[in-house]
């Protein structure tokens, strides 16, 4: 198996786990203090973001052989980095499932980086 086909099933992953946010956070009704506009906001943003996960997995496994992959895989690395550095910054960096979700971001942003490196 290739690195952007591992790469492209990590996305497709928090794709699924995004889709869960409904459940898992009881929403719309937890947001419902937020307001109005908040409440839609954060469900919209969690929809579109769905959306580039299930996208941009598929990209990554329908052009794993085309010559423009590695940056395409490269430029997602760059994305779990950045949700990587952002985890302990906006989240406590001392709960447990905080810090599992920053190591899978690190994860993510490696996996990507070496698909996208190891591209010919």
């Amino acid at each position: 198996m290739t690195y952007a086909v591992v790469a492209s099933i990590f996305d497709i992953g928090f794709g699924l786990f995004h889709l869960m946010f409904w459940r898992l956070f009881g929403w719309p009704s937890t947001l419902a203090s937020s307001g109005t506009i908040n409440t839609a906001v954060t469900q919209t943003l969690n929809v579109m973001l769905t959306y580039c996960f299930f996208a941009y997995g598929a990209a990554l496994f329908w052009l794993r052989a085309d010559e423009n992959m590695g940056v395409l895989a490269l430029a997602g690395a760059g994305f779990w980095l950045l949700r990587a550095v952002l985890q302990p910054v906006l989240f406590s960096a001392r709960n447990r499932v905080s810090i599992v979700l920053a190591i899978a971001f690190l994860v993510g942003a490696a996996l990507h980086a070496t698909a996208g490196l190891a591209h010919p």
